[in-house]
């Protein structure tokens, strides 16, 4: 099996829904994460999704939500890769890609709650998400400003409500 398969990058499409629900359910060892992906797209919260696909079948996967608040603004949530074909770059390549789209489709800045050590080599940044204010652990907020004004901007970070309604409680 070579190191860096050939995978197909595409948006996301209805035809995929079981294909990303089971990626996401096996990435995360459990549902929550594939809930809250159904529930954001049921709410018509989801600004843009992206797959891998590895000969049709669904092997990565990113999802880029609307924040309420502040306008324009995104957060991405989840990436998921199928255990089996991690630390083959397929993640890497959904998050170059998939900042691209959130960009084209007129994210003005992008929000993460994750692993600095991961995300910060993308230009995801601690330094520029100091002056956000969020219902989410403030340590793990990254930000990937996009728009001028975006980057040390005091807003307050309102997320989709089925963040609360799964279970995704606020931590401050």
């Amino acid at each position: 099996m070579p190191r860096k398969p050939e995978i197909l990058h595409k948006l996301y499409a209805s035809e995929h829904e079981i294909g990303v629900y089971n990626l996401l359910t096996q990435a995360y060892e459990g549902p929550s994460q594939a809930h809250l992906v159904s529930e954001l797209r049921k709410a018509g919260d989801m600004a843009v999704e992206l797959l891998g696909l590895l000969d049709g079948h669904v092997v990565g996967y990113i999802g880029f939500s609307h924040h309420p608040s502040p306008d324009g603004w995104v957060a991405l949530s989840p990436l998921g890769v199928l255990p089996q074909w991690r630390s083959r770059g397929i993640g890497s390549e959904l998050v170059r890609y998939g900042l691209d789209a959130a960009r084209r489709s007129g994210a003005k800045a992008i929000t993460v709650l994750g692993d600095g050590r991961y995300y910060q080599r993308f230009g995801f940044t601690y330094k520029s998400a100091e002056n956000l204010t969020s219902p989410y652990c403030a340590d793990q907020t990254l930000l990937y400003p996009i728009a001028a004004g975006t980057a040390f901007a005091e807003e307050r970070l309102v997320y989709p409500a089925a963040y609360r309604e799964l279970g995704l409680q606020p931590t401050n």
